[in-house]
């Protein structure tokens, strides 16, 4: 059985195999990260479906879905529209 107490640490391991292109992606998908975590805690926090917070942003259920998956490649002209439609600061 394998102790994964003594693996190497992810990261590590990361920034070795891909260097300082390796924290440049980490940063970007951490804002990616913070961008789909603030829409999500809005979403839960009003009580809305999905369905209902694409209504209020004027976009579709499956684009709400990829909004808080992180898996969408924003403008900021998008993150603008959508921090004034929720209220959030940018």
């Amino acid at each position: 059985m394998i102790d994964v107490r003594q693996l190497p640490d992810a990261w590590d391991t990361f920034y070795r195999v891909f260097g300082e292109k390796g924290r440049e992606v980490e940063g970007l998908y951490d804002i990616y990260y913070q961008i789909s975590t603030a829409i999500f805690d809005y979403r839960i926090r009003e009580d809305l479906s999905q369905t209902k917070l694409a209504k209020k942003l004027g976009v579709t259920q499956a684009m709400v879905s990829k909004l808080e998956s992180g898996d969408y490649n924003y403008s900021v002209e998008q993150l603008w529209k959508i921090s004034q439609k929720l209220g959030l600061k940018l």
